[in-house]
């Protein structure tokens, strides 16, 4: 529940590059994803998002060549097992698995959960387009 309050206090502005809304470029791909738009410095995207299920699908549309940083709050999450990327054109990545897998991908803890921050290479993989699957230890 705390998660969920969270998000709605973090709905905020994209600052920088992206001259079209971020709600235009990223959406929630599972019912139960719900995304929070943060404040960003220029040419960067910031998004939170909590999920019931521990399994969080976020569909991106091809990203603004600007765009140098992709970074996602996950204050609810206990301990990511993976992130995964399935491509529009149908290329797929594991671009963390317990560590980085793809060069410029990195996962900090945070006091509350996590943040996953896409630079460099790994942004440029998913730049095109495709399913961002987030997936945290979860034993129902």
């Amino acid at each position: 529940m705390r998660a969920v309050i969270t998000i709605s206090l973090l709905v905020g502005i994209l600052a920088g590059c992206v001259a079209t809304s971020p709600r235009n470029l990223v959406q929630s791909g599972l019912a139960d994803t719900h995304l929070g738009w943060q404040p960003a410095p220029e040419n960067q995207l910031a998004f939170s998002l909590a999920t019931a299920s521990g399994i969080a699908r976020i569909e991106l549309r091809p990203l603004p060549g600007e765009l140098e940083v992709l970074s996602l709050d996950m204050p609810g999450m206990e301990k990511v097992e993976g992130v995964q990327w399935l491509g529009s054109d149908g290329g797929h990545a594991m671009l963390f698995s317990g560590v980085p897998e793809a060069t410029g991908v990195t996962l900090e803890r945070k006091p509350r959960g996590f943040r996953l921050v896409i630079a460099g290479e790994a942004l440029e993989l998913i730049r095109g387009g495709g399913v961002l699957t987030v997936i945290d230890y979860y034993r129902g």
